[in-house]
C-alpha cells in the first residue's frame, strides 16, 4: 500500500476538550467470529492482509502502520498462541480534522495557510472589481434566481425525505417485537430501500428542479440511503446476536442444572467435557454481550426514536451502538464553521456564476479544447471549496453540535501518490460504508474474493456517482462512470514496485489527474445541459477571455 507524507507528530494529539470513551476491549468469541450466513461480517473478523490489498483497504489505519481502529485475527475463531484472543478496538475515536484551526495554529506552516485565506479574499475582490466596471454590478444574480427557484417546495420535500428515514426504527420494533421474522429482515431492507430511492428520484424528475436543487436532493436522497442501510444492516446482525446469546444462556443453564441433578451418576470423563463445554459456552456469552453493548448502551435498548434522531444527526454514514463524544459545546467554534460555511459558498458563487457560466454560454462559438483551457482552474477552485464545505465546515458544525468527537472526515489526501490512496483518504465517510457494507459485506456473504470485491465496490461507488449526474443532467452519457472506473487500471499500475518508489512523481501524476478530470467531465456533462436548459448568456463575459 502506497505511503503519504504526513503531518508532524504534534498535529495527532488531540484536544483539551476531548473526552476519549473507555476503550470497551472485549475477547471476541467463536460464534461471533463465524457469522451467520446472513449477518454483516465485522471489519475486525478480516485479516489486515485482505483489507489491504483491497482498493479499500487501510480506512482508518493509523499513522503507526496500525489498522487504526479495527483489529486483524490470526485465524477464524481470532485465536491467538497461547490461547488468548485479540481484542478489538472501537471503530471511532476522537480526533480533529486536519485543516481545523486547532491543527493549522500548531503546523509550521500555518502563514500559507493565512497566505491562501488573503488570496481567497483579493480573489473575490478583483471578481467583485472587475464585474462593477464591465457589467455595472458586482456580483451577478443568474445562479441565485436559479437556486432559490421554487427553494419552498425544496424545503418541504427535503423535510419529508428526512422523516421518511424513520421507517426502519418502525422495522426493527416490528422485528424486536417479532411480527417482522428476523429470515426475511433483509428482504424487507431491500424492498425498502428500493421503493425509497426510487420515489426520491421520481420525485426530482416530477419538480423539473434547476440542476443545482436536484443535485442536491438526490446527494441528500443518497446520503440518507446509506443512512438508512447501515442503521438496518447493523442492528439486523445485532438480532442475530442477540438470539445467539439467548440461546447460548439456555444451553449454559440447562449444562449447570444437568451437573446439579446428575452429579452423583456423572462419571468423571463426562464431568470433564460438560465442564468444558460450560467454559466455551461461557467465552462465548461474554463474547456477545461486549458486541452487544458499548459503554452504557445496549442493545437493544438503542431502538428507539432518541437514538435514531441522534444518528441522523451525527456527521457519519456507519452506524454504532454509540460515539465518541466531547465534553461541552463551544458556540464559538460552531459559529467559525457557520461562518466559514457561509463564506465558502461566497467563494463557490462567484467562481460558479463569473469564471463557469460565461465559458459555458459560448461552448458553441469555442472548441471542446478552448472550454477545457479556460475551465480547469474555475473547476479545481470550485472542487477544493465543495470538499473545504462539506466536509471541514458542514461535517464538522454537526460534529460540534452533537458532540461527536471523531473529527476525521479526512485525512492528507493532497499527499496522494495512488488514487486508490486517495480514495480512501479524501471521504472517509462514504469509504468507511463501502468498506463495512459491500467490500467487507461481499466477501462474507457472496464469498467472493479480495480482487472482485474490490471491483464490485468500485463499480457501486461509480453507478451512484453516474446516478447523480444522469438525475441532475436528466440523461445518461456514463462519461464519470468511465474516468472512476479507468482508475483501476491505474491502480494497478500504481503497484509496480519500480512505480510504487518515485512518491514525488505518483503525487505529480496523481495532481495532473485531478487537474484534468473536473474540467473534462464539466464540459462533457454541461455542453449539453446548458443549451437544452439556460441557452446563451449574451451579456456575460469571462474574466479570462
Amino acid at each position: 500500500m502506497s505511503t503519504s507524507v504526513h503531518p508532524p507528530p504534534h498535529l495527532h494529539q488531540r484536544p483539551p476538550h476531548v473526552l476519549r470513551t473507555a476503550d470497551a476491549d472485549t475477547s471476541a468469541s467463536e460464534s461471533e467470529l463465524q457469522p451467520h450466513q446472513h449477518r454483516p461480517l465485522h471489519p475486525s473478523s478480516l485479516s489486515k492482509g485482505a483489507r489491504k490489498e483491497s482498493g479499500f483497504s487501510s480506512a482508518t489505519a493509523g499513522q503507526d502502520g496500525t489498522d487504526g481502529g479495527y483489529t486483524s485475527t490470526a485465524s477464524v475463531d481470532g485465536a491467538q498462541p497461547g490461547g488468548k484472543r485479540r481484542q478489538r478496538k472501537p471503530r471511532f475515536e476522537p480526533r480533529v480534522s486536519k485543516l481545523d484551526f486547532e491543527s493549522i495554529d500548531q503546523n509550521p506552516l500555518h502563514g500559507f495557510f493565512m497566505l491562501a485565506f488573503m488570496g481567497l479574499v483579493w480573489y473575490i475582490m478583483i471578481t467583485m472589481y472587475h464585474s462593477l466596471v464591465t457589467d455595472g454590478v458586482p456580483i451577478r444574480l443568474r445562479l441565485f434566481f436559479s437556486i432559490s427557484h421554487d427553494s419552498y417546495n425544496l424545503a418541504v420535500s427535503d423535510g419529508f425525505l428526512i422523516l421518511s428515514c424513520a421507517m426502519p426504527v418502525l422495522f426493527q420494533k416490528l422485528i424486536l417485537y417479532r411480527v417482522i421474522p428476523l429470515d426475511v429482515a433483509y428482504i424487507v431492507q431491500h424492498v425498502w430501500q428500493g421503493v425509497w430511492f426510487g420515489t426520491i428520484v421520481f420525485w426530482t424528475f416530477y419538480r423539473d428542479w434547476p440542476w443545482t436543487q436536484t443535485g442536491f436532493f438526490t446527494l441528500h436522497g443518497i446520503s440518507m440511503l446509506m443512512k438508512q442501510h447501515s442503521y438496518m444492516a447493523t442492528n439486523t446482525d445485532l438480532h442475530y446476536k442477540h438470539r445467539d446469546l439467548k440461546k447460548k444462556e439456555a444451553e449454559l443453564a440447562l449444562l449447570r442444572s444437568a451437573g446439579k441433578s446428575g452429579a452423583a451418576e456423572e462419571t468423571s470423563e463426562a464431568a470433564a467435557a460438560r465442564e468444558a463445554r460450560i467454559v466455551s459456552i461461557m467465552s462465548d456469552c461474554e463474547g456477545l454481550r461486549a458486541e452487544l453493548t458499548r459503554s452504557k448502551v445496549q442493545f437493544p435498548n438503542n431502538i428507539n426514536f432518541f437514538n435514531w434522531v441522534d444518528y441522523m444527526l451525527v456527521p457519519t454514514l456507519v452506524y454504532d451502538l454509540e460515539y465518541p463524544r466531547t465534553k461541552s459545546f463551544r458556540p464559538l467554534y460552531f459559529l467559525e464553521k457557520v461562518a466559514a460555511t457561509f463564506f465558502t459558498f461566497g467563494l463557490l458563487y462567484i467562481t460558479v456564476e463569473h469564471y463557469i457560466y460565461p465559458v459555458l454560454a459560448l461552448t458553441r462559438k469555442i472548441s471542446f479544447l478552448s472550454s477545457l483551457m479556460y475551465l480547469i482552474i474555475p473547476f479545481m477552485v470550485c472542487y477544493m471549496l465543495i470538499f473545504y464545505i462539506i466536509f471541514e465546515c458542514i461535517c464538522n458544525a454537526f460534529a460540534e453540535l452533537t458532540f461527536f468527537a471523531d473529527r476525521e472526515f479526512y485525512d492528507d489526501w493532497w499527499n496522494s501518490t495512488t488514487f486508490d490512496e486517495y480514495a480512501r483518504k479524501w471521504n472517509k465517510p462514504v469509504h468507511e460504508f463501502l468498506l463495512r457494507h459491500v467490500y467487507l459485506e461481499t466477501i462474507a456473504s457472496l464469498k467472493m474474493s479480495k480482487q472482485n470485491a474490490t471491483l464490485l465496490t468500485f463499480f457501486v461507488s461509480s453507478c451512484f456517482h453516474e446516478v447523480v449526474m444522469a438525475v441532475t443532467g436528466k440523461r445518461i452519457r456514463m462519461y464519470l462512470f468511465g474516468l472512476q472506473m479507468f482508475q483501476i487500471p491505474l491502480i494497478y499500475f500504481a503497484r509496480i514496485p519500480f512505480v510504487r518508489k518515485q512518491k514525488t512523481f505518483g503525487n505529480a501524476l496523481f495532481w495532473f489527474g485531478m487537474f484534468l478530470g473536473p474540467p473534462l467531465l464539466g464540459v462533457a456533462y454541461s455542453r449539453e445541459h446548458w443549451w437544452d436548459y439556460l441557452g446563451d448568456a449574451p451579456n456575460s463575459t469571462p474574466i479570462m477571455l
